[in-house]
C-alpha cells in the first residue's frame, strides 16, 4: 500500500465513523504499516486484524472497537491510545509504550482458528501499562511477563492463567479482579488495592505483597508464603529476585546471597531458596516448613528449633550445620542430578551434606537419610522411624 493510498483509506475512514457521505470503513487487514507515524489518528472501529505496526506512533490514536487480533504492535508508541473494547485476541505488545492508554473491556484472550483450540495467547511482556485503564479487560492466558503496571486501574479484570512472573503491580487497583491459576511468581504487588480478588490456585512464589490485605482475597489453593509478606521490604525484594534468577534460569533477576543474615524465628513457609547462599546464616527457631532449599548452601548455618518439616533439602551442602531440636519430619534429602549449562544431564549427582551436622533431639522421624552424606551411625538412627512408614 502507498502513502496515498494509506492517507486515502483513513479519510474515508473518518467520514464513515462521522456518518458523512464517502466514507468507508478502513480495511487494513494484513497491511505493513510498520515504522509509520500516526499520532491522533483516527482507526475506530477498523478491520485490522493481521496488520503489522511494530514500532508504530500510535500516540493517543483512537482505535476503540477496531479489529485488531492477531495484529503485531511490538515495540509500538501507544501512549494515551484509546483501545476500549478492541478486538485484542492474540495480539503482539512486546515491549509496547501503552502507558495511561484505555484498554476497558478490550478482549485481550487467546486468538482461535476456525475449527482448531485457541493456540495464540497476547503477548504483553515487557511492555509499559502504567496508569492504564484495564477495567473488565479480558486478559485470559495472555503473557504480561515482566510487564509493568504500576497505579494500573485492573478492577474486574479477567486475567486467569495469566504470565505475570516479574511484573511490577506496585499500587494497583486489582479489586474484584480474577487472576485465578495466574503465575506471579517474583511479582510486585506492594500497596495494591485487592478487595474481592480472586487469585485461587494462583502462584505466588517470591511475590512482593507488603501493604496488601490479604483477608480481602481469594487464595484457595494458591501457593502463597504469607509470612514472607510481613518481612522487610529489602529481605522480601531479596527473595524476589532469586525467585527470577530460577525461572529464568540464571539470565534474570540474581541469586539470594545471605550468608550470615539474621532471620531467627522468621516466617519462612514455603519459601523458595533453591541454590541460595545461606552459609551461617541464623535461620534459628524459624518455620521453614515446605521450604524448597535444593542445593542450598546451608554450611556453618544455625537452624536450631527451626520447623523444617516438608522441606526439600536435597542435594543441600549442610556440613557443620546446626539442627539441635529442629522438627524435620518428612523433609526430602534425595541426591540432586546435575546438569550442565545447557541443561542436559551429565550423569553426577549431588547428595545432601550433613557431614558435622548437629543433630541432638532433632525430629527425623519419617526421614530418609540412606542417600546423604553423614557422619557413621547417623543413618541408622532413622530407620526405625522410617519403618513406621510401611506400616
Amino acid at each position: 500500500m502507498t502513502p496515498q493510498e494509506l492517507v486515502n483509506v483513513l479519510v474515508k475512514h473518518d467520514r464513515y465513523v462521522r456518518g458523512q457521505t464517502g466514507g468507508a470503513r478502513a480495511d487494513l487487514r494484513g497491511q505493513d504499516l510498520s515504522g509509520l507515524r500516526l499520532p491522533a489518528v483516527n482507526l475506530h472501529n477498523a478491520t485490522l486484524a493481521g496488520a503489522d505496526f511494530h514500532n508504530c506512533d500510535l500516540t493517543r490514536a483512537d482505535l476503540s472497537e477496531a479489529d485488531l487480533s492477531c495484529a503485531n504492535l511490538e515495540r509500538v508508541t501507544a501512549t494515551g491510545a484509546n483501545f476500549e473494547r478492541a478486538d485484542l485476541r492474540g495480539v503482539r505488545f512486546k515491549d509496547a509504550k501503552l502507558n495511561n492508554a484505555k484498554m476497558a473491556n478490550a478482549d485481550l484472550r487467546p486468538a482461535g482458528t476456525l475449527g482448531r483450540p485457541s493456540q495464540t495467547s497476547a503477548d504483553l511482556s515487557g511492555a509499559n501499562l502504567e496508569q492504564t485503564d484495564l477495567q473488565r479487560a479480558k486478559l485470559n492466558q495472555a503473557n504480561l511477563r515482566d510487564a509493568s503496571l504500576r497505579d494500573a486501574d485492573m478492577r474486574s479484570a479477567t486475567a486467569s492463567h495469566a504470565d505475570l512472573r516479574g511484573a511490577d503491580l506496585t499500587g494497583a487497583d486489582l479489586r474484584s479482579a480474577a487472576l485465578n491459576n495466574a503465575d506471579l511468581g517474583g511479582a510486585k504487588l506492594k500497596g495494591a488495592k485487592m478487595g474481592m480478588a480472586r487469585l485461587a490456585g494462583a502462584r505466588l512464589v517470591g511475590t512482593v505483597m507488603s501493604g496488601v490485605d490479604i483477608a480481602s482475597i481469594e487464595l484457595q489453593d494458591a501457593s502463597l508464603q504469607v509470612g514472607v509478606s510481613k518481612l522487610p521490604d529489602g529481605v522480601q525484594e531479596l527473595l524476589r529476585e532469586h525467585v527470577l534468577w530460577l525461572d529464568s534460569g540464571g539470565a534474570k533477576g540474581k541469586r539470594a546471597l545471605l550468608e550470615g543474615v539474621d532471620l531467627r524465628g522468621a516466617e519462612l513457609a514455603g519459601v523458595y531458596l533453591s541454590g541460595a547462599g545461606l552459609r551461617a546464616a541464623n535461620l534459628s527457631g524459624s518455620n521453614l516448613s515446605g521450604a524448597k532449599l535444593l542445593l542450598a548452601d546451608l554450611r556453618d548455618a544455625d537452624l536450631s528449633g527451626a520447623d523444617l518439616r516438608r522441606a526439600d533439602l536435597s542435594g543441600a551442602v549442610m556440613t557443620n550445620v546446626n539442627l539441635r531440636r529442629a522438627k524435620l519430619s518428612y523433609a526430602v534429602l534425595h541426591p540432586v542430578a546435575l546438569r550442565d549449562g545447557r541443561g542436559a544431564t551429565t550423569g553426577k549427582s549431588a547428595p545432601t551434606m550433613l557431614l558435622g551436622a548437629k543433630l541432638a533431639d532433632a525430629d527425623l522421624s519419617f526421614v530418609d537419610l540412606s542417600q546423604a552424606m553423614t557422619d557413621p551411625g547417623v543413618a541408622l538412627s532413622a530407620r526405625p522411624a522410617l519403618r513406621k512408614v510401611a506400616h
